[in-house]
């Protein structure tokens, strides 16, 4: 367990759940790793290394779930500090003296939230929207690419954005299916049947959601949806999404406060330093 964390982050994690989400959750899911690796090749691999070579292999599936699932854990816990810890001014400010601060493409990390989402309440705006439309258990993650740019990446269950084929996610307007490499716009495309050339398009019920009733904050999450980034992701911070780690201090409908307070203890030292640095 993170050594700030012993006592709960407050106001975003009392000390119940901080304990609850390191003793029970993360050492039950390194438990069942080790003995899903136990005499395998995979067995005197770090975590890391069992995420990247299990992630394409069907057979191996419950080692990347547990490996997955034990590295995002960790890296969310690792991302907090509680309120009272952070210094005075914890929020990185735009800077003339860039080299006071880490930067990146010769950008401070506040300098590219200002220039890609407007603001920080901007940022967040953008992060709420994208953690209130998962209705299923998943991941948010502020990421970069090579380049610099950042973009909010929704992942789904153990999926994780350190490999691209296990992101299970898509564009805003894409919902992935149980079968990797499809999607519901398989189902959308125009069926064209060999006797008549004919096309069908026939519009399903979400289609009709969509077009009917359109998300106010659109623009937003089309802005850093995983297509506007590279493919080489490296992430900054990431949120749980798994409803034990915010049912039991805000219960059943809690979610939205869950995400406001997330703010007050995120570790943005920490963010900050993972965004200068080059081997993030």
């Amino acid at each position: 367990m993170p050594a700030a964390l012993t006592e709960g982050c407050d106001p975003f994690l009392s000390k119940r759940t901080v304990h609850l989400l390191w003793t029970q959750w993360q050492a039950g899911l390194l438990q069942r790793l080790n003995e899903e690796v136990k005499g395998t090749p995979n067995a005197t691999e770090s975590v890391v290394e069992t995420v990247m070579n299990t992630a394409r292999d069907r057979e191996k599936i419950l080692m990347f779930n547990y490996a997955s699932l034990a590295l995002n854990t960790s890296f969310f816990l690792s991302s907090l500090v509680p309120h009272a810890a952070q210094s005075v001014q914890a929020y990185p400010q735009p800077s003339t003296h860039m080299g006071a601060v880490p930067t990146f493409y010769g950008k401070t990390l506040a300098t590219a939230i200002a220039d890609q989402f407007g603001s920080l309440p901007q940022l967040k705006l953008a992060v709420s929207s994208a953690a209130m439309g998962m209705v299923s258990s998943g991941w948010i993650w502020l990421v970069k690419d090579d380049h610099g740019r950042l973009g909010i990446v929704p992942t789904y269950g153990a999926s994780t954005v350190l490999v691209h084929q296990r992101r299970q996610c898509g564009p805003s307007d894409l919902v992935t299916t149980v079968q990797d490499g499809q999607t519901s716009s398989d189902a959308a495309t125009p069926a064209t049947t060999p006797a008549s050339n004919e096309s069908t398009s026939a519009t399903t019920p979400a289609q009709e959601l969509r077009a009917s009733a359109p998300n106010r904050f659109d623009s937003l999450s089309r802005s850093s949806a995983a297509g506007a980034i590279g493919h080489h992701l490296y992430p900054l911070f990431c949120i749980s999404m798994f409803e034990h780690a915010w049912l039991g201090d805000y219960g059943f409908w809690g979610k939205e406060r869950y995400l406001t307070h997330f703010w007050d203890c995120l570790h943005w030292e920490r963010v900050e330093r993972l965004w200068g640095d080059d081997r993030a």
